[in-house]
């Protein structure tokens, strides 16, 4: 009688089925006569799955981009079960081919879908959109200024994004998860107005000044003061508007004051 543990691992080697799991783990392992190799490791239920680096399905057999992927949930499908062992090996690359063939077809540019965070950088993520790895530059996941990617998104996350480019027979897929979210910017002109002073937060400093958030997606680019007392991230300060264009999306203004300290 098979382990309970088991039954999904032997109905994904029999008949392909895609199972999803969390990656947990880098091991160097040794699978059949071969060489010890680098392998991701998934605990299914319990059940021990190794999917070497070659069969991730990424540009590069990296382990610091599999390092990074830590956390997330990846589709695999069961290629090989080693019973002595207890462990079973299996594909991700074949996984993504399946999801890629039985998925994609189905949707067109516009859909609003969910895709799953697999990495996270400093100026894009990398996310898995039924089988393909695409990636999101830092201003297509929200509107505004975004000092660090990982305040807004983790690995392992499930968000919405909009598909804006599709070719199921090329494999392209590319995604705005900004454009599922409400234009902050349509509001610009008539809540906020040239001349007006508004309390704001300093979400980012930078050689050339300051971003001043107001609400979310909203913010305001400051030139450096010469003030004493510099403001720091996080503190709540004024600014008065100077510049405003809504086609660009960009607000410009002028640090008046420092109204309380992180």
């Amino acid at each position: 009688m098979i382990d309970e543990r088991w039954q999904d691992i032997y109905a994904s080697r029999q008949t392909n089925k895609i199972l999803t799991g969390e990656l947990s783990a880098i091991e160097r392992v040794k699978i059949g006569g071969d060489e010890a190799k680098e392998c991701a490791v998934v605990f299914y239920n319990g059940a021990k799955v190794l999917i070497p680096f070659e069969e991730m399905g990424l540009p590069r057999e990296n382990i610091t981009i599999v390092r990074s992927m830590i956390g997330a949930e990846i589709d695999f499908v069961v290629r090989g079960i080693d019973t002595d062992r207890e462990i079973a090996v299996g594909s991700r690359k074949f996984a993504m081919a399946l999801r890629r063939k039985l998925e994609l077809p189905k949707h067109n540019v516009g859909d609003i879908i969910q895709i799953r965070i697999d990495a996270v950088g400093k100026n894009s993520v990398i996310a898995e959109v039924y089988g393909i790895e695409t990636r999101i530059p830092k201003e297509e996941i929200d509107y505004g200024y975004i000092d660090r990617i990982n305040d807004l998104l983790q690995v392992g996350d499930k968000v919405q994004a909009k598909i804006t480019e599709l070719d199921p027979e090329q494999g392209i897929v590319k995604v705005s998860i900004k454009e599922t979210k409400p234009n902050p910017f349509l509001t610009v002109g008539t809540k906020y107005v040239k001349g007006g002073e508004y309390l704001g937060t300093v979400k980012g400093v930078k050689s050339y000044g300051y971003f001043v958030n107001l609400e979310q997606g909203i913010d305001v680019l400051c030139p450096n003061t010469y003030w004493k007392d510099m403001p720091k991230r996080g503190d709540k300060v004024t600014v008065r508007i100077t510049y405003i264009n809504k086609n660009k999306q960009y607000v410009s203004g002028i640090l008046k004051r420092i109204i309380r300290k992180a």
